[in-house]
């Protein structure tokens, strides 16, 4: 990747979410914190360090124990080795291509057993804690070089330790704004996360020399909403989200064959994620056409707020043939689910970019998702949206990608082949030259 600029520049960069996620299957924010790590420390010109934040304040970790950190989790999340053989995974693949009728496995949690995670937490944990420096409140970052710090993940942003630090150290920052949707749907959040948000943005607002948001959705909302409460407007720039050149790579897992079709829906178990529109569209379909209906593969670890949900998936056993929950997979297994569906499915209510959809387009693997504006700025002409409220559209469309043939998901796949996801390349020369302008300007 050419480098526009040549100078060192010491870059500060925030892992206090993924310490404190001991390695869990990532998100997309997660996944964000992570590509930016290894292209950090493959990149020229760049001195990179990790903070953590913690009660104490914030800690600077030591060169080996940031190197385990990212070992670590870069281990956990691929989980290589023994993903074709992994007994959770198995289960799922057997029951998908057992006949109908078959009832379903039982995988919630199994999956977050491939590594030992006693081992883990203590590579992660003793990370931030014995493998650290304390830095102080009030001084500078120390070092004669430019230096910059950097924030991807947003979430601790609320703390006042944060802030005061940052105003005290005199460091000028650049934050990576992942959404809005806390203050927008505050509806879809615990209680207290609106208020969490916006101390998030407010302190954005006051320290940063640049901010990078994933979609232009998310560049309006920002603006709108600095706008409306009278806060500094900083830099704002667009850089989507690359799709992982591993991401979907086999690893030794071979296609699956279904005996019957099946639908992938991929996200955290939560109210904003609208399963309860996808439970309720296979009840239907069971009911009028028993076991001709498919099957729905729910992958995500449950979230909150969403007894409902859970209570279907745990006790309607209307659905105990049809549809299975499992957490934890790894991208490997991921993938080889998603080659497999016959549709990614996102009836999401609202989206800062829509990762999994662009995942999904990448691996040829239709997408039927919500007509939101994040949708549409990642799946263009690719995909194809309904209104996340319409559970009779979305039944339809389920029906026509199911049958055989099936010409409306055909119509689809005979596009897939021209869709070019966002680069990571593109995103990091981007954000690099960003990075060294905001050092300048701090």
């Amino acid at each position: 990747m050419a480098q526009a600029e040549t100078f060192l520049l010491r870059v500060y960069f925030d892992a206090s979410r993924l310490v404190a996620r001991n390695g869990a299957s990532p998100t997309g924010i997660d996944r964000v914190d992570m590509a930016y790590l290894a292209a950090l420390r493959q990149a020229a010109g760049f001195d990179l360090r990790l903070l953590a934040f913690d009660a104490l304040g914030p800690r600077l970790l030591r060169q080996d124990r940031a190197t385990r950190l990212f070992d670590a989790v870069t281990q956990r999340w691929n989980a290589a080795p023994g993903a074709a053989t992994d007994a959770a995974f198995l289960r799922l693949r057997h029951w998908l291509e057992a006949p109908a009728g078959t009832a379903r496995p039982v995988l919630t949690a199994a999956p977050e057993r491939t590594m030992d995670p006693g081992r883990l937490a203590a590579t992660l944990g003793n990370a931030a804690r014995r493998g650290s420096e304390t830095l102080q409140r009030g001084a500078a970052i120390p070092g004669a070089i430019p230096s910059v710090y950097l924030n991807t993940s947003h979430g601790g942003l609320f703390r006042p330790a944060v802030a005061r630090w940052l105003r005290n150290s005199g460091s000028g920052g650049v934050f990576f704004v992942h959404d809005l949707i806390p203050l927008e749907f505050p509806e879809f959040n615990r209680p207290q996360e609106p208020g969490r948000h916006a101390a998030r943005m407010q302190t954005v607002s006051e320290h940063a020399q640049q901010v990078l948001v994933n979609s232009e959705a998310t560049r309006q909302a920002l603006l709108r909403h600095l706008g409306q409460r009278g806060l500094r407007l900083p830099p704002v720039s667009v850089l989507p989200l690359g799709v992982e050149p591993r991401f979907g790579d086999g690893m030794g897992i071979a296609p699956l064959r279904p005996a019957v079709p099946y639908f992938v829906v991929l996200s955290t178990i939560e109210p904003r994620k609208n399963h309860l529109l996808l439970l309720q569209a296979w009840r239907r379909w069971i009911e009028s056409a028993g076991a001709g209906a498919a099957r729905l593969v729910v992958l995500g670890r449950r979230g909150w707020e969403n007894q409902l949900v859970f209570n279907m998936l745990d006790r309607m056993p209307l659905l105990a043939g049809h549809v299975a929950e499992c957490a934890g997979l790894s991208d490997p297994q991921l993938g080889a689910l998603l080659r497999g569906a016959r549709a990614l499915l996102s009836p999401t209510f609202a989206e800062g970019f829509g990762l999994p959809v662009a995942e999904a387009l990448t691996l040829g693997t239709p997408v039927l998702a919500s007509a939101i504006e994040a949708h549409r700025e990642v799946g263009g002409d690719y995909a194809e949206y309904l209104d996340p409220l319409d559970g009779a559209a979305w039944l339809q469309a389920l029906r026509d990608y199911a049958a055989t043939p099936a010409p409306r998901r055909e119509q689809r796949l005979r596009l897939l082949p021209q869709y070019r996801p966002p680069a990571w390349e593109g995103h990091f020369e981007r954000a690099f030259e960003l990075l060294r302008q905001a050092a300048r300007r701090g």
